[in-house]
This record gives C-alpha cells, sequence and structure tokens, in this order.
C-alpha cells in the first residue's frame, strides 16, 4: 500500500454554504467517526477571537453540515449530519472557542418515544416489512434483507424507532431451519440498513505492522476475552413456556448448534478462566436470558423457534467480542466502518480478517484514523486448548496492491513531482574499459 500523506484538507459546507477561508483558517479541529453500533458524529471546533460567529446563522442548531475530508485531490465522499449540540467557552485568558457537534440523519428515529402495535392478520408480518415502514416514515432509502418468521403482534412499547429497530434486528434471521439470526442497523447517509453482517465478503484493504515500510498503520492493540462476553461467547441458553404445550422449554446456542455463521478467524477460545474446563457441563450455560416471545403461527408448527433466535443471536453477538483490537493508522479517506480489514504482520494468533465497527478520521496536527475491531475467532496459533470454529471460514484476502501503487493514492501533486522527477533523469551511458596508462579504449 501506498499513501502520499500530503497536504490533509476537508471542505466544509453548511446549509448548502462553503465556508469561507477566513472561517476556515480558524478551525482548529475536525473529526468524523463513523460508527455501526451507534449514530455517525462529526465535530468541529473553531477559534472566536473576536466573537463574530456566535450569532452566525450558519451555526446554529438544526442546520445541515455536509463535510469532505482527505487530500488535496483525493477526498473522501460526502458526509451529511445535522447540527445538534453547539458548546461555548469564553474563558478567562485565552479566546473564546465554539464546538459544534452534528449527527448523521440516524438522529430522526432517535428523539421521540412511541407507543404502537403493529399487527396483520394471519399469517403475520415481517420484522423486514416493519423496518420498510418506518424508513419510509422518516424520508430514508431502505437497505432491508427480507426476514423469515411472521408474527400477529408486534408491540413498540414507549421506545424509539431506533430502540425498536435494534431490538429487532437482534432477532431478525434471513432464512428458515440452522440459519443462525442477528442483523445490524444503523443509518448511513440516506440509507437504512436492516440486514445481517457482510461477514463473508472480501477485505477492503490490508494494514501491515512491522513488514509494511510506508508505515501505513501506526499502532495495533488487541485484547482477548476468554469464551466472549463472560461465557457468552461459548454458549448462550433462552428458557421460557411453551404455550401450545404448556410446558418449559429451553433453546441453547453453541459452536456446535449454529455451524451456518461466518468465522473471521480459525479457532475459538474455549478455555474457562475459572475452572480451566473446555467446555460446560450438561447442565451449565454461560449466559442465561429469559425469552417471552412464542410463536404465533397457532395454525401450523414453526419451523424455528423465536427464543431459538434469541440464544443465537446473543450467542453470535458475545462470539464477535471475543477479539477485539484498536488501531491507528495515517489518514486514509476511503476507510469507513462497517466492512471487512486484513490485519499482517502481528504474528498467526492476531493476523488475519477484522471486521471493523468505528473509523475515526482526526484532523489535528497532521491526519490520522482510529479503529475499533472486532474478530470472532483467533488465529491459527491460539494453541492447543483451542477449538475449531464450526462456522464458515473467510478465506479470502485483500485485492492485490497493483504495482504502481495507485489502489489508495491520496496525493496526486506528491506523486506527480516524483513521477517528473523520474523522467527527467537521463539513461546511465554504458560501462567501458579504458587502459589507465594510455586512455585507450580496450572495450565497451
Amino acid at each position: 500500500m501506498r499513501i502520499d500523506d500530503y497536504q490533509p484538507t476537508f471542505v466544509i459546507e453548511i446549509e448548502g454554504k462553503r465556508l469561507s477561508r477566513d472561517i476556515t483558517h480558524e478551525i482548529t479541529s475536525f473529526t468524523f467517526e463513523d460508527n455501526e453500533e451507534e449514530m455517525d458524529v462529526m465535530e468541529v471546533s473553531i477559534t472566536d477571537r473576536y466573537l463574530q460567529f456566535v450569532d452566525d446563522p450558519l451555526f446554529q442548531e438544526g442546520n445541515e453540515i455536509v463535510a469532505r475530508f482527505g487530500y488535496a485531490d483525493d477526498l473522501s465522499a460526502r458526509k451529511v449530519a445535522v447540527i445538534k449540540e453547539i458548546d461555548y467557552d469564553f474563558p478567562e485568558t485565552g479566546e473564546p472557542t465554539i464546538k459544534i457537534k452534528a449527527f448523521d440523519k440516524g438522529h430522526k428515529l432517535a428523539g421521540k418515544q412511541i407507543q404502537r402495535v403493529w399487527q396483520k392478520p394471519a399469517p403475520g408480518v415481517l420484522y423486514s416489512e416493519i423496518a420498510e415502514q418506518v424508513t419510509s416514515e422518516h424520508g430514508l432509502s431502505p437497505v432491508v434483507t427480507k426476514t423469515v418468521g411472521r408474527h400477529l403482534r408486534v408491540a413498540q412499547s414507549n421506545v424509539s424507532d431506533a430502540q425498536f429497530l435494534k431490538a429487532l434486528a437482534a432477532k431478525s434471521r434471513d432464512k428458515d431451519g440452522k440459519g443462525v439470526t442477528g442483523y445490524v442497523f444503523y443509518v448511513q447517509d440516506d440509507e437504512l440498513h436492516f440486514h445481517p453482517r457482510h461477514l463473508e465478503k472480501r477485505p477492503a484493504l490490508v494494514l501491515e505492522y512491522f513488514t509494511d515500510h510506508e508505515g501505513v498503520l501506526r499502532s495495533f492493540t488487541p485484547s482477548t476475552q476468554s469464551q466472549g462476553a463472560k461465557g457468552a461467547g461459548t454458549e448462550t441458553k433462552a428458557v421460557g413456556v411453551d404455550p401450545r404445550r404448556k410446558k418449559y422449554v429451553e433453546h441453547k446456542a453453541n459452536n456446535m448448534t449454529t455451524p451456518d455463521r461466518t468465522s473471521l478467524g480459525k479457532k475459538t477460545y474455549l478455555v474457562d478462566g475459572n475452572t480451566g474446563e473446555g467446555k460446560y457441563r450438561k447442565q451449565e450455560s454461560g449466559k442465561i436470558t429469559q425469552s417471552f416471545d412464542c410463536s404465533e403461527s397457532f395454525h401450523e408448527e414453526p419451523r424455528q423457534e423465536p427464543a431459538q433466535d434469541r440464544a443465537e443471536s446473543q450467542f453470535k453477538s458475545a462470539e464477535m467480542r471475543q477479539v477485539e483490537a484498536t488501531a491507528v493508522t495515517i489518514g486514509i479517506p476511503t476507510l469507513h466502518a462497517k466492512q471487512n480489514i486484513e490485519v499482517r504482520g502481528v504474528g498467526r494468533k492476531f493476523s488475519g480478517t477484522y471486521y471493523c465497527t468505528s473509523v475515526r478520521h482526526i484532523f489535528q496536527d497532521g491526519y490520522s484514523c482510529e479503529l475499533k475491531l472486532k474478530r470472532n475467532a483467533l488465529g491459527k496459533g491460539a494453541g492447543s486448548k483451542a477449538a475449531e470454529v464450526k462456522g464458515k471460514k473467510n478465506e479470502h484476502e485483500a485485492p492485490r496492491q497493483p504495482k504502481k501503487r495507485t489502489a489508495l493514492k491520496v496525493g496526486h501533486t506528491a506523486q506527480a513531482r516524483r513521477s517528473k522527477s523520474a523522467k527527467s533523469v537521463k539513461p546511465k551511458p554504458k560501462m567501458v574499459r579504458i587502459d589507465a596508462n594510455t586512455g585507450r579504449i580496450l572495450s565497451r
């Protein structure tokens, strides 16, 4: 990978008006954080030494702010947010400052608590249909994968649309049978996403530690959690009552019972920190949760119990926290969350594919990126006590960089300088042998 970190810059528009150079020069820092689990956040700090920005109509709550960032000739895609918070500081000594905090359009779904019931005559309503209707209510474009499992009634009990969709995503499933459950919900620009994570996709780029002479990956800090979230990454159990049979039921989810899932690593760390055992006994479980869900399709036998969906969702979520890592790279404007990234040069245990949940682009004394990564299994060097993952392995490697190293080119000006200097170098003359005494050419 070749990154030309030359002249990092950002371009900001508020309410369709591009900020002038006089205002831009007063900006002391700019950050944009792309998240999966939370709303995207944009922060701008401005020095207001002459108090000319306090009452400026551009710097007010509710205004739409659009930013692009990167380098002089290679900027990121447009990032759209809405100003929701403004902090003012008028210190005793020093210059007054204004800090603007803006959120993505997902804030529309997070503000108001709603109480309603979604219902539909038999066979019932799908969770994906609810997500599509909420999308249209907020004027967004749906990126929704159809779910299975219909319900006669789905209650939204005094929670926001964002909280409601997040809860539905945790127990949504895209196919019947043994397919593992668990969707993600987030808002990206003008799109509402409600679908499974794309763990099976090819990594978007490679970050190398120690072996990369360009120094793109500045630091990498992994942390492992035995069994993930206090054992829930080994096994989860959902318990409840079956209203049809009038009896107690339980559903377990573990590495053996949920094979239809994508694994980013080779082995799972199953060692119990207290007992040293590699697995739980029959009566034990890493996580036990109550389930009040029941199949409402009384006219037919359900192909998948809702309680099993709940157990598998918690198991899958805990497993993704088995290996977490933070990384810092030089500024890469094309880097974003919700994608796979390959990390190399950190040993067999930690090298491999990771899922990126957060990227924070920071412009302050230069341009850098802070990443949060997750992985549901360790690599080949995990040790003898680590068991093989039963899920489908993601064997994809990141695309090879072309010889010209233009895949992540972000400094065309510097590149052009090098190309120009390379063309100006004259070809070396052929070697000749000369007699030191007479000066006569002996051979060419």
